[in-house]
């Protein structure tokens, strides 16, 4: 999964957006995470569906839209470019 550009490559594209994330940043890599006991935390969240993917209606994903471009031009990395080949 892109979770560098979480955001932009899954959110925006499929209207889908991870909610109930138990780790106290955003959603990356849980590779990440490096602490054991978030992992667990994390890991029974997505057990008992308390962290799960839910759709987003045209008006959540245009909402969410607009936030994210007003986040990016208030200088918060949201859309990271690629690395230049």
């Amino acid at each position: 999964m892109n979770y560098d550009n979480y955001e932009k490559k899954i959110v925006e594209v499929y209207a889908v957006a991870i909610n109930g994330w138990t780790y106290e940043k955003n959603i990356c890599n849980p590779g990440k995470i490096g602490h054991r006991e978030c992992l667990i935390t994390l890991l029974n969240a997505l057990v008992t569906n308390k962290c799960r993917w839910d759709m987003l209606t045209d008006e959540e994903l245009s909402d969410r839209i607009s936030d994210n471009h007003e986040r990016q031009a208030n200088g918060e990395k949201i859309y990271k470019p690629r690395k230049p080949r």
